[in-house]
């Protein structure tokens, strides 16, 4: 933003007109699927003060539908690729920046599954999962030295009488 002799920020949309048709310019810009950073008009934090200070003239509704048609035709360059529609289609470089662009990340195999219902379920899931040769036998070392140790009523192995 320049700088007036004061040392005041001079605003680069000064009037309600200005605001709303550099809005309508970022929100063709978003919904093409640009990011934010490579508008041309303004930085990310110039945009966001506008977005902040006059919200009537940048309406958060507007720009989420903008954001939505972006994230849009950024999957359907995906959905076309996949189709064998685009020549010379990149599905890794296209993954890797709807990983950056849309916040995808790989799922987990308990996601995938579609088995978790909540948080608690993960650790009670995590007794299913696969283990290695190295955990089977400290596992299996753990349960046949416990017959060793002067156990309890609770049968945990636990000495500790304070328990």
């Amino acid at each position: 933003m320049a700088q007036m002799g004061s040392g005041a920020c001079a605003l680069p949309w000064p009037t309600p007109e200005d605001r709303r048709r550099a809005c309508s310019a970022f929100c063709d810009h978003i919904a093409a699927g640009f990011s934010i950073d490579s508008f041309p008009g303004a930085d990310r934090k110039t945009l966001r003060y506008y977005a902040e200070q006059f919200p009537e003239d940048f309406p958060a509704e507007q720009l989420e539908a903008a954001a939505r048609r972006g994230l849009l035709e950024w999957e359907r360059i995906g959905k076309a690729g996949s189709q064998g529609e685009l020549p010379k289609f990149n599905a890794s470089a296209w993954a890797l920046n709807m990983k950056n662009r849309a916040g995808w990340r790989d799922r987990s195999e308990l996601e995938s599954w579609n088995i978790l219902a909540g948080p608690d379920d993960a650790g009670r899931l995590e007794a299913l999962k696969p283990r290695s040769s190295n955990e089977i036998a400290l596992g299996v070392m753990a349960l046949l030295t416990a017959k060793d140790l002067p156990g309890d009523d609770d049968g945990s192995g636990n000495t500790d009488q304070n328990h």
